[in-house]
């Protein structure tokens, strides 16, 4: 199936501005599908589909922290704009809930700090 029959979006350094000479064009090809295996046979059938210059993903099997970038900030290349909008409201409200759990920690060395007081914490809880 060629890339134009998906709903495709333009996100990242090419939507924000921050594009450079170096910079690859992020492309979103939403697929609508929750059936993983599905999703991955459209990825690999969209590789070498297009020019090396654009990163093409399909959206559904992005995490949810780079979907909420694309939902943030995109630009609708195929498909309908209020349509693609609703899609992504629902998915807005996902990250929403979200979103504390995943940013709680300020780094990885600040997570595994406080996974190991968690262990240390068990180990005197055990006793």
């Amino acid at each position: 199936m060629p890339i134009s029959d998906y709903e495709v979006v333009l996100f990242g350094s090419y939507v924000t501005g921050g594009f450079r000479e170096s910079s690859d064009i992020d492309v979103a090809v939403i697929t609508r599908l929750k059936d993983v295996e599905e999703n991955v046979r459209i990825q690999k059938s969209l590789f070498g589909k297009v020019k090396s210059i654009y990163d093409v993903r399909v959206f559904e099997l992005l995490s949810l922290k780079v979907k909420a970038l694309v939902i943030d900030n995109y630009m609708v290349v195929f498909g309908d704009e209020l349509d693609i909008s609703e899609y992504f409201y629902r998915r807005r409200k996902m990250w929403e809930d979200f979103k504390h759990r995943i940013s709680y920690h300020k780094s990885y060395k600040e997570k595994i700090e406080a996974i190991e007081r968690g262990k240390k914490l068990q180990e005197i809880l055990k006793d």
